[in-house]
């Protein structure tokens, strides 16, 4: 398998920290010392979760110098679809002009690990010869679940979507492959970070009985507990598969939950500043567009290069743990 291409959408709407202090009777200041994000992206009026994925798709293949109607899947990761059905890869094929016909597209769902499950996914169906160009991207809509009476939760996220395109070797190359693959997970951490309303249990229908239900609750703490004590081990056994551990790593490409866990990277696990793609600041944690964020801005940042040992690594609710050790 080989990366050939990303592309990111950057939705319209900038809305900085201080901009929701105003909004919110913050004192000035409180959303960037508590989140440690100073602007973020949220859609403007017509961006929907297909249409952000969409862009995203199409700059990756104009990087790739091919069209929609080179893929043979597109695989979408989000959190909250844009609507129950049809899918949202449905109507992001749909946004491409794509001819369908044999083109295969559907949605996954990992939380936060989305486009690492997609990844994983398409390195399967390359391998297997299922497919021969595969599109993943993952498109997230999260201010429109937020409760800002939560300053940790509501100042942290922002929207976007971004996607990679990837092809099969027909002949090895060296620098081209995927030498990693790790997914783990420990559910009884499943109330760390929660949105308990909007499905099956509690809907317009059946309604919750707090309509707050319908944001999300997240346990930062929890959450970094969980990190802190599964993450060593969770990274020492993809080593072992990859062959070269995260300080040895060229690029780490993570997935920009908080700045604690941006910390944690550097400092506990010994990763040099300069190797950690970090872009919290000024995206926040986009949840499953945040990691192909970062790596689109690697890449078309010149801070890839052929051969690198490469680590795409992320957390997700539940608690999960996924990574993708590559050459690129």
């Amino acid at each position: 398998m080989r990366l050939v291409g990303t592309g990111v959408h950057e939705p319209g709407r900038v809305v900085t920290s201080l901009a929701l202090d105003a909004e919110h009777g913050r004192a000035p200041g409180t959303t960037e010392q508590r989140c440690e994000v100073v602007s973020r992206r949220w859609v403007a009026p017509g961006e929907t979760s297909s249409v952000m994925a969409a862009s995203a798709v199409r700059q990756a293949l104009d990087v790739a110098g091919m069209g929609v109607q080179d893929l043979d899947a597109l695989v979408v990761a989000a959190v909250v679809p844009e609507q129950p059905m049809p899918t949202t890869a449905v109507l992001t094929l749909r946004e491409l002009g794509g001819p369908g016909g044999d083109t295969e597209a559907f949605d996954v769902n990992s939380s936060s690990l989305g486009f690492l499950t997609g990844v994983e996914i398409a390195a399967l169906g390359l391998a297997a010869g299922r497919w021969g160009t595969v599109g993943v991207v993952a498109t997230e809509v999260a201010s429109a679940r937020l409760d800002h009476d939560d300053v940790e939760a509501s100042g942290l996220f922002g929207d976007g979507a971004a996607a990679a395109v990837l092809v099969r070797e027909l002949v090895r190359r060296p620098g081209s492959a995927v030498v990693g693959l790790r997914f783990e997970l420990w559910p009884d951490a499943a109330g760390a970070s929660v949105i308990a309303a909007g499905g099956t249990r509690w809907n317009t229908a059946t309604p919750p009985p707090d309509d707050r239900a319908y944001r999300l609750v997240m346990d930062s703490p929890a959450v970094a507990r969980a990190t802190a004590a599964h993450l060593p081990g969770f990274l020492a056994a993809l080593a072992g598969q990859a062959g070269f551990t995260l300080p040895e790593a060229d690029l780490v490409v993570p997935h920009q939950a908080s700045a604690a866990g941006l910390r944690l990277l550097r400092e506990r696990l010994g990763v040099p500043d300069e190797r950690v793609v970090d872009i919290l600041t000024d995206h926040g944690n986009q949840v499953s567009a945040s990691l192909p964020t970062a790596l689109h801005t690697a890449a078309s940042g010149g801070r890839l290069a052929r051969g690198d040992r490469v680590v795409l690594v992320g957390t997700g609710a539940g608690f999960g743990l996924g990574a993708v050790a590559l050459r690129y």
